[in-house]
């Protein structure tokens, strides 16, 4: 069984991916560290292995571990951003032979876009992914300047929440779609990324950063902002100093709270009774770290990173990559939630999106299998994000379009903003 230490011995694919993860999640410099961790591996390198450039890292990656259909997918994009075409559909041919679960896209695959073999083997990727039904729409917002990314359910109210990039705020929805703002002008909030409600505390947690800008990696700030919901009054803001770009939040049993850093590949852990921050996990110890769920025991959290979810012991640190089924791919999971002895995963840009099941194993270290709830068929998949379990399903934040939140922190092309679809996607009885 892989243990823990996910080598980190390939600085250029730490330094090489961030333009993957642009393609399929939120503002740009949220990239940088969120697919750096695509391409780290657990597996042993030279110590001293020489830089190199991001291709060649994962040439050498991939032959390394020649099974791995997520290195192979990725070797695809970078050979097609290099211009190498003819290297991009080999390597495309080959991952399709080691693995299912992909589906190419021309926003990822912008050289090849009008290549009609690439067209070709794009049909036979989508003739091995799932066609689900049953998901439906449960609200459509009614603000196209959103930019949402982060949604939660308050079980006792049934109100959904949703977290707001553009706007900078955290808002509550109603049946029709309309927005009433949870956060005030003077709660001082950032971009606000990952969401997560305590409803028996009844407490909202907010991660807010301002990574996401030029502007705002000038003067960084990193915290989790913590609200009463029957009050609707911000109770605590929380800095994590040390963060280079929070991301998610989840809460344990004991109320303490995990945040995860994509930018270091840390996790810290929050005690909102004292107001102090502890690493979890060191910088560089969980690559592209991302969504977060915390384990029924209270001892183990599983992180959406790298080629596939981790799992962290939160005593310990000890990070070991889950293993899973062979062919199957779990990369790229952003939002992941604990139901039922499974984890759920928003997945993207190893598709255009969709939501799986990972089925664990007794022993929390293995994949049993993996099941598709949501797939790309559905016309409203669009940079899918988070989701939140409530007592009728799950409900999926997707047609975000938080890739067109630039830099400079305005919306590009404004006017061809569709209004964000919130999807009811059934669970599984078990």
């Amino acid at each position: 069984m892989e243990r823990s230490g996910i080598a980190i011995g390939i600085p250029a694919i730490v330094l090489g991916l961030a333009f993957v993860y642009a393609m399929k999640h939120s503002a740009r410099a949220l990239v940088t560290a969120l697919l750096a961790g695509l391409a780290i591996v657990p597996f042993q390198t030279q110590a001293q292995e020489a830089p190199s450039t991001p291709l060649a890292a994962l040439e050498r990656a991939a032959a390394r571990e020649p099974d791995d259909p997520v290195l192979t997918y990725l070797l695809a994009v970078y050979r097609a951003r290099s211009g190498d075409g003819d290297g991009a559909l080999e390597a495309l041919e080959q991952a399709l032979a080691k693995g299912d679960g992909f589906l190419p896209s021309a926003e990822l695959f912008p050289s090849l876009s009008e290549d009609r073999r690439f067209a070709v083997l794009r049909a036979r990727f989508e003739r091995r992914l799932p066609r689900t039904s049953g998901a439906a729409t449960k609200v459509t917002l009614n603000d196209r300047t959103l930019i949402p990314e982060g949604i939660a359910y308050d079980a006792e109210t049934r109100r959904l929440y949703v977290g707001s990039i553009a706007r900078r705020g955290v808002f509550r929805i109603d049946a029709a779609g309309r927005l009433t703002p949870l956060s005030r002008t003077k709660d001082d909030l950032d971009a606000i990324l990952g969401l997560a409600i305590d409803a028996k505390r009844r407490r909202l947690y907010a991660v807010s950063t301002s990574a996401l800008t030029e502007r705002g990696r000038a003067a960084l700030r990193n915290a989790v902002k913590i609200y009463d919901l029957d009050r609707a009054i911000l109770l605590q803001s929380i800095a994590v100093q040390e963060a280079q770009q929070l991301n998610d939040v989840a809460f344990s049993p004991d109320g303490t709270l995990l945040v995860t850093d994509s930018a270091a590949g840390a996790i810290y852990r929050i005690d909102p009774a004292t107001a102090s921050v502890a690493t979890i996990v060191k910088p560089g110890g969980a690559p592209g770290a991302n969504g977060i769920a915390c384990a029924p025991d209270g001892k183990h959290a599983y992180v959406g990173a790298s080629r596939r979810p981790l799992r962290v012991n939160l005593s310990t640190g000890e990070v070991v990559p889950l293993l899973l089924p062979p062919r199957q791919n779990a990369a790229a999971i952003d939002g992941l939630y604990w139901h039922d002895g499974a984890l759920i995963g928003v997945q993207n840009v190893t598709t255009p999106g969709r939501v799986i099941r990972l089925v664990l194993a007794p022993d929390g270290y293995r994949v049993t299998d993996v099941q598709t709830l949501l797939s790309h068929h559905h016309p409203a998949i669009l940079e899918p994000t988070t989701a939140a379990i409530a007592t009728d399903g799950l409900y999926v934040l997707t047609r975000t379009y938080v890739t067109r939140f630039g830099d400079q922190g305005a919306i590009e092309r404004e006017d061809t903003v569709k209004p964000a679809v919130i999807l009811r996607v059934p669970l599984p009885a078990v």
